[in-house]
């Protein structure tokens, strides 16, 4: 390093010879720098489990950047990695920032891989009732293996200030994602009898436009307010996939404290229908502000194997009922401790015409710890017509 690069000379020569201080100034006590409050660094060990993949373990840094009096996280940043007892591996860096131009913005981007060798593959809309031992058969399993980013971008379009309540806010949404899948069935499995095109390697690149409206007053454990979501998908050749498909998605969240309680009654309505020729990936989740795997699972259908139904058409309905009386100091952080009810109801098919021959109910009851209102962990029982399960997860259902 060049003299001219290296750090400042201090203002004042360092002494030769040791000074003692004064009399009255001996035993002063130095002066503590104040914390920054405005950046927060939590890294999480991570704990979950569902009985599809296992026990979960793994760890997240997780990093915000709010500023005093604000409700929302301006930077938001995760990288996450976890591995389960039966070697399902997630590994995810992405970030959010809000407001970064002044404009009430929200830019989104991140990467992610997954190598999954337990994924499920039930059939495309197979609506008989299996039994434990059916869900968990080998018969039923394959390895699927994705990697792939996302970049999507949120500008303001109307703004509704509402006193002593957090602002409505309407908002252009538009996103570009590509993923890659791998797909591998075994010897006389159920991909390779009923879907044997499925097998191989699969691009999805697709464009994402819609609008948004939010106005909950937390965006990780809100309240009241609301989160509403209407997007179109478009793939084909030209983004880089290897079928023509298309999507459109809309979901509903609302989220009301009941009277003076700390009980929050929170809903989510969805429809998410797809045409062309979606890949398997595609056809077993929902699209949307946060894609999540289409009915059977920890987010949605908890109670159900985890994307044990699955199709061009889905519809779903979701209830809970939070309460988290119990808030503990520890040190500079909060812990809430609490309870909640939850109910679901499904609709998958291939066909609009056949949406409502076939229904899925499940619910459960579950247990809430709400860190700071910056992480949830919630254990949950969930219940169906082919058995139950207990999940573990790091973050509301929705």
């Amino acid at each position: 390093m060049s003299v001219d690069n290296g750090p400042p000379k201090p203002e004042l020569p360092e002494a030769t010879v040791p000074v003692t201080p004064p009399a009255r100034s001996r035993f002063r006590k130095r002066t503590r720098r104040q914390r920054d409050t405005r950046h927060r660094l939590l890294p999480l060990p991570h704990l979950s489990s569902q009985p599809a993949t296992g026990l979960t373990l793994g760890g997240s840094l997780n990093y915000a950047y709010r500023l005093p009096n604000d409700n929302f996280n301006r930077v938001y940043g995760l990288a996450w990695s976890r591995v389960s007892t039966k070697l399902v591996q997630d590994h995810i860096l992405s970030a959010r920032m809000r407001d970064m131009l002044g404009r009430r913005e929200i830019f989104n981007f991140g990467f992610f891989a997954s190598l999954d060798p337990v994924f499920t593959f039930y059939g495309i809309n197979n609506n008989q009732t299996l039994s434990s031992g059916e869900l968990t058969a080998p018969y039923n399993l394959i390895r699927m293996d994705n990697w792939g980013g996302w970049f999507t971008f949120e500008h303001p379009l109307y703004t509704l200030e509402r006193p002593g309540r957090a602002p409505g806010t309407l908002r252009h949404y538009s996103g570009i994602f590509y993923y890659v899948d791998v797909i591998k069935g075994a010897p006389n499995s159920r991909l390779l009898e009923e879907l044997p095109s499925a097998e191989g390697t699969w691009r999805r690149g697709y464009v994402r436009l819609g609008v948004t409206w939010d106005s909950r007053d937390n965006d990780w454990s809100p309240t009241e307010g609301s989160l509403i979501d209407v997007t179109f998908d478009a793939s084909g050749k030209w983004t880089g996939s290897s079928s023509n498909w298309g999507r459109f998605h809309g979901s509903m969240r609302h989220y009301w404290t009941l009277g003076q309680s700390k009980i929050v009654l929170a809903h989510r309505l969805t429809f998410d229908t797809l045409w062309g020729e979606p890949p398997l990936m595609t056809l077993g989740e929902f699209g949307g502000l946060f894609p999540m795997e289409a009915y059977g699972g920890a987010y949605v259908g908890r109670g159900f194997g985890r994307r044990r139904f699955i199709g061009k058409h889905k519809a779903t309905a979701g209830f809970e009922l939070r309460f988290a009386p119990v808030e503990l100091k520890i040190r500079r952080h909060t812990l809430g401790l609490g309870l909640e009810l939850f109910a679901e109801a499904g609709l998958v098919s291939q066909t609009m015409a056949d949406m409502l021959k076939h229904w899925y109910v499940s619910g459960g009851p579950g247990l809430l710890l709400i860190w700071d209102r910056f992480v949830v962990f919630r254990v949950e029982g969930g219940f169906g017509k082919e058995g139950g399960a207990l999940y573990l997860q790091s973050e509301h259902a929705f």
